[in-house]
């Protein structure tokens, strides 16, 4: 139910709903037009402005991981899902945060980590597609990673999943932690969380960041892009998704 609730939710917290509203609302009412006009221009102008979503990303997300990893090494690594796409005939493709399956094969060949979890199922709430794991556990031994290396749990649908699923894996086989969370800069804060409540320790492991510190210029700081409203979504998801794990005790 939490699965099917939260993906249809969450099309009412994204700027782009927020704007339509408001033009709708000015629409219908026929009085004081001009106002919700007002209102949705402010609304759009507020998420398409590039200074604004860089310190919100800037403040939310994980920081880089510290050098001091590289001293340290861990057993297993836990990589999180939900980069990958699947086409009508099965095949997969990798989209955006990708670096995390780089990150994951990096960590594997420097020896910083032993062996890889790759917790995902799939969590496409529209159609039926194969579990990523799957498919990512092929595409690590292509890329040099041994079998025997290489642990999947392919039935979580989010994040709350691959911390559950994961941890009878875990205790299944009698693992020790720490254990390395390998997922995006901007997903971290809440997968820790959820990981942390389930008893798992865990040593974050941030990649595929989406903004980093950078010089202020025109186009940067002041000129509108209309792409940061799609941003703001995943951003918004983040700290919605995360405040709602916390009132229902999973995180």
């Amino acid at each position: 139910m939490f699965f099917t609730l939260s993906k249809l939710l969450f099309f009412f917290i994204t700027p782009f709903f927020w704007c339509a509203a408001l033009l709708l609302i000015g629409i219908i009412r026929r009085k004081n037009t001009s106002r919700w006009f007002w209102y949705a221009g402010i609304v759009f102008l507020i998420f398409t402005n590039p200074f604004i979503y860089r310190k919100a990303m800037l403040a939310y997300q994980e920081k880089p991981a510290p050098q001091s990893l590289a001293a340290n090494p861990i057993t297993t690594g836990i990589l999180l899902t939900g980069f990958v796409g699947f086409d009508a005939a099965g095949n997969g493709y990798f989209g955006k945060s990708s670096d995390r399956f780089i990150q994951a094969a990096n960590l594997y060949h420097t020896g910083k980590v032993k062996q890889l979890i790759i917790s995902g199922g799939s969590g496409n709430f529209w159609k039926v597609e194969p579990p990523e794991a799957g498919f990512l556990k092929k595409e690590l031994i292509k890329n040099g990673i041994p079998d025997s290396a290489i642990l999947i749990e392919n039935r979580s649908r989010n994040t709350y999943e691959n911390a559950k699923y994961t941890h009878q894996l875990i205790d299944s086989l009698h693992l020790k932690g720490p254990f390395l969370l390998i997922t995006s800069a901007l997903h971290l804060p809440r997968a820790k969380k959820i990981f942390s409540k389930l008893g798992i320790n865990c040593i974050p492991y941030p990649c595929d960041f989406k903004q980093y510190p950078t010089v202020n210029h025109f186009m940067n700081t002041i000129y509108p892009d209309v792409s940061y409203l799609k941003d703001w979504e995943y951003l918004i998801k983040e700290i919605v998704g995360s405040l709602a794990y916390q009132i229902m005790g999973k995180a």
